[in-house]
């Protein structure tokens, strides 16, 4: 594991200028100059001048860079900055003369990569596994999937449990039930996005919706919501419980309003598998087919539950997650990670290069701001970005790591070990 600390620029030429909160600058001059803090060490420009306009970049009242746009419009990305350092930026168009107005940025500060791990495994036959994990609190943390157990006599006990509590002290194995149709079922969950500890949400393929104690499953199929062309839930987000947003396979998509369900049109047969979104950027879900095609998409689901695709070139292979900030910074995990210093830019993705980060396929992506990012994937990997550079916590298990949350010093994946769940929380000192 190692940080590529070479100082150098990033171009990218895009058709138009888009621009979004938390960028520094004016367009009060006739040269308009933007800039976007994106880490700990790095800065995004932003600037407007006609193609082949010579374009002169100064920091702190030296030159940083000249160069020749080669489009109309043009993002410049300087790296190696220091961390929680203010700088003075300002652009000069030479074969115009113009010149814009000093920008003052400030990197973001790095963040502590020193976390101690402890590991847990449930299951005594046949095969078990956690899909999903959210951290409430350090002392109320779900996680989900399917654990089997042996029964008090050491026989095989086919009645599943589906879920694992964390209180602060110890694991608890729990059994999620619901009715479905005639009778009680206890079903496989993939997924959960709890607000607080009476306020949770899962998937088994439909939504259910709980307290901690007593659920109650919307089958949205037998509800007419979905239909037998569509393919089942498998991942959640909501802004509150009066506004809940749920990806399935074969593209589709649900929304609920706290008391109305509507089928969302995605125009894709694509399976999402992450969702995640802020007031500022709106609602983003991404899709793809794992294992079968390198096809992808990232939609934004916008006023009236109408659906825009957002560009993905060029991001290799499939993807999984997806997370941003206020300013619109956009991370984007699968193949390999992905990063927009803003998501409505056409400018295309910039693709973490192997020497920064040598990672296997990352299935999620969480964080509690720029400066502090977990993504956790495939061999048990799971890293850690605290603004400047990733870290490796190789979990060394037989198996993945399909989901993983951070709620201020507290990191928790889960997955698989072998034919055991798999649950890893790492706490930093």
């Amino acid at each position: 594991m190692s940080f590529d600390s070479k100082k150098c620029l990033y171009i990218f030429v895009t058709i138009q200028l888009t621009l979004s909160c938390g960028i520094f600058g004016s367009d009060e001059s006739d040269f308009p100059f933007k800039a976007t803090v994106v880490s700990a060490v790095e800065v995004v420009f932003e600037l407007s001048a006609k193609q082949g306009d010579e374009i002169t970049i100064e920091q702190n009242n030296n030159e940083l860079t000249t160069f020749r746009l080669s489009g109309s419009d043009t993002l410049v990305s300087a790296t190696n900055l220091q961390p929680s350092t203010s700088y003075r930026f300002k652009a000069t168009n030479q074969s115009t003369g113009a010149t814009s107005k000093v920008v003052e940025a400030t990197t973001l500060d790095t963040t502590s990569s020193n976390f101690t791990w402890q590991t847990f495994s449930f299951g005594e036959h046949s095969s078990s596994v956690l899909y999903g994990v959210s951290i409430i609190d350090e002392n109320n943390i779900w996680t989900v999937g399917e654990i089997y157990m042996n029964d008090s006599t050491g026989q095989t006990d086919d009645d599943r449990y589906n879920a694992v509590h964390w209180n602060g002290n110890e694991w608890t194995l729990e059994r999620v039930s619901v009715q479905f149709r005639d009778r009680i079922i206890t079903p496989m969950l993939n997924d959960i996005f709890a607000f607080s500890s009476t306020d949770i949400w899962l998937s088994s393929g439909v939504p259910i919706h709980g307290n901690g104690v007593n659920w109650t499953q919307y089958h949205l199929f037998d509800m007419g919501i979905l239909n037998n062309s569509d393919g089942g839930i498998e991942s959640i987000w909501g802004k509150n419980s009066e506004s809940m947003y749920f990806g399935g396979a074969l593209g589709s998509f649900a929304h609920y309003d706290g008391e109305n369900w509507q089928k969302i049109e995605t125009n894709t047969a694509l399976d999402f598998y992450d969702t995640y979104g802020n007031p500022e950027q709106g609602v983003v879900a991404v899709a793809a087919k794992q294992s079968e095609s390198s096809d992808k998409a990232i939609l934004r689901i916008k006023d009236k539950l109408v659906t825009e695709p957002l560009p993905t070139a060029p991001i290799p292979f499939s993807i999984s997650g997806i997370w941003f900030d206020s300013s619109g910074v956009t991370y984007v995990v699968g193949s390999r990670i992905s990063i927009k210093p803003n998501i409505d830019a056409i400018a295309p993705w910039k693709i973490v290069s192997k020497e920064t980060i040598d990672h296997p396929y990352l299935f999620s992506i969480a964080a509690n701001g720029l400066n502090d990012i977990v993504t956790a994937g495939g061999f048990g990997e799971l890293f850690h970005f605290n603004g400047a550079q990733w870290t490796l916590y190789n979990q060394n298990i037989t198996g993945n790591l399909y989901d993983v949350d951070i709620e201020q010093d507290i990191v928790v994946a889960v997955g698989y070990d072998g034919r055991s769940a798999f649950i890893t929380i790492g706490k930093r000192e």
